[in-house]
């Protein structure tokens, strides 16, 4: 399945996440793997408490860092990607 940034994210209700200070630390139960996201995947993680698309998420960090919508585009599908690779985001 290609990802686009209109998919809709969901987390793995599988992972269990805890906010320590500006980062989140999650572990995957089923594949007993940790994970750590740094401040601003902490952010992504926050905003997709809810399922939603990239296209919504997107204004939210632009108007929060200073970055292009471009740029915030492409680092946000990294991070997505990466995030599916190791399982703990689902594309609903």
């Amino acid at each position: 399945m290609k990802i686009t940034k209109n998919c809709t994210l969901k987390r793995n209700p599988e992972i269990i996440s805890s906010k320590i200070d500006d980062e989140v630390v999650m572990m995957s139960i089923e594949e007993g793997k940790y994970f750590g996201l740094d401040p601003i995947g902490s952010i992504i993680w926050e905003l997709l408490e809810e399922p939603k698309s990239l296209k919504k998420i997107l204004p939210e960090l632009v108007d929060e860092f200073d970055v292009s919508e471009e740029q915030c585009e492409k680092d946000c599908m990294s991070f997505v990607l990466d995030m599916i690779d190791k399982k703990t985001l689902i594309i609903q």
